[in-house]
């Protein structure tokens, strides 16, 4: 049962696993499934398609591989996303989705509006023009203003009306749809959102869009070892001074965003590790981590009291092991990096859910982690946690934090002290993996 305390985005994902394990082609349930494309074959029409993790309740088995097939009636559209209007030339076709209401009106009235998405369609789109019953969605002509600031104007033609139209800011997407081919699969590092059905025991796509994505082989240096790291939010504060100090000694990576609690490493890392079957998308070292998501507790803002955590602890003890199985796949050495401090208790609302960290928690979870990775004496440690509190103690950059109940590290000084410990743990478990 998934608990109706829990945040809202947590029982969406729990109710998401559920509905897909229950019947007996969970893991094939494919329709509308974003993940990566590896090992294209051509001759065979299909590819591996990497996704998140699907766990089937009754064996406890996931699955994040499936063989996607096409054909030649599969259609193909690349999209390539920018923030602004300034690769967008002449008058084209775009279609504004996921329209409010407020917009909706001004669009009607003839009002300049602003919007933060769009796609820019190919010119053999056949969408009606206008827009939707539902005034969600709106298919016109554009012309983007290569005067305006920061290129982010533009006009839409609309029911006999020269509208103006902007982008909120640098977070606006701009999906360029052109069309393409099977042939580009073979020839490019693609992401992929495929639409179909199955059809003969197989998984046929009817239509794929495919997102070109940087292959890491062309960037990295062959000669040095390739280094991910898994973590939260706290891995983002650091990554950027921890890749600087490792220049020249490791091909530095992190997962994409924030890697949250155990259970979501559990379900994404097959997908975060990539295929590292590949020559070049292998991994040397990898270092994981989770647990300030974990350690957070529902709080009872009327007894003003903390309730259960996010993720209980042994729930998290479980989760690392499935972790550790699941990284020991790729032959890399493994090194677990302690939860970093909460220096002070804090209230917050998650989901419109109020939760909370209690301070020194974090001390209860990485005793709890270390009685895990304890029965895996060739897995290495980063104990993160005692170097930051080390820090606090001895660092005038870190009076403030110490007085606070923010667990992270905004500040460019505290980032190249804490990003320091984790590239020196890095560079040990380097000299260490290749001694082996």
């Amino acid at each position: 049962m998934i608990h109706p305390s829990l945040p809202r985005s947590i029982q969406l994902t729990a109710a998401l696993i559920v509905t897909l394990a229950s019947s007996s082609h969970a893991a094939e349930k494919l329709d509308v499934v974003k993940g990566k494309i590896f090992n294209v074959q051509p001759n065979q029409k299909c590819f591996e398609l990497l996704t998140e993790t699907v766990i089937d309740p009754k064996t406890d088995e996931g699955k994040s591989r499936h063989t996607i097939y096409w054909n030649d009636e599969t259609e193909f559209t690349k999209v390539v996303r920018h923030q602004n209007f300034k690769q967008i030339k002449g008058r084209v076709l775009v279609e504004f989705h996921g329209l409010n209401e407020k917009w909706a009106d001004a669009i009607q009235a003839g009002k300049p509006f602003r919007h933060r998405s769009l796609n820019i369609l190919p010119p053999s789109n056949k969408k009606p023009l206008g827009m939707s019953k539902d005034r969600s969605k709106l298919v016109a002509r554009f012309t983007a203003d290569p005067n305006s600031p920061r290129n982010r104007d533009g006009v839409v033609e609309f029911d006999g009306k020269s509208i103006k139209a902007s982008l909120p800011g640098p977070s606006g997407a701009v999906d360029v749809h052109s069309p393409a081919t099977a042939k580009d699969l073979s020839s490019g590092f693609w992401e992929t959102t495929i639409h179909g059905q199955r059809s003969d025991g197989k998984f046929l796509a009817s239509n794929m869009e495919i997102y070109p994505k940087t292959d890491p082989r062309d960037n990295d240096d062959p000669t040095l070892p390739r280094v991910l790291v898994v973590g939260d939010s706290i891995s983002m504060n650091y990554h950027q001074a921890t890749k600087e100090q490792l220049n020249g000694i490791a091909n530095y990576y992190r997962v994409v965003g924030n890697a949250g609690p155990s259970d979501r490493g559990v379900t994404w890392m097959e997908l975060w590790l990539g295929d590292y079957k590949q020559k070049g998308l292998h991994w040397d070292l990898i270092q994981f981590n989770h647990g300030l998501h974990d350690l957070k507790q529902l709080y009872n803002e009327e007894t003003k009291t903390y309730g259960k955590y996010q993720i209980d602890i042994k729930a998290y003890q479980a989760n690392l092991e499935k972790e550790i199985a699941i990284l020991r796949k790729t032959g890399a050495t493994l090194m677990w990096c302690s939860t970093t401090p909460v220096p002070n208790s804090s209230i917050g609302r998650w989901d419109n859910v109020t939760m909370g960290r209690r301070k020194d928690e974090d001390l209860a979870f990485n005793k709890a982690a270390l009685e895990v990775i304890s029965k895996h004496p060739d897995i290495l440690i980063n104990d993160l946690n005692q170097s930051v509190r080390d820090a606090a103690k001895s660092s005038e950059h870190f009076t403030n934090w110490n007085k606070g109940t923010d667990v992270h590290f905004w500040h460019a000084p505290q980032q190249k002290i804490v990003g320091a410990a984790v590239a020196n743990a890095i560079k040990k478990a380097l000299k260490k993996g290749s001694s082996k």
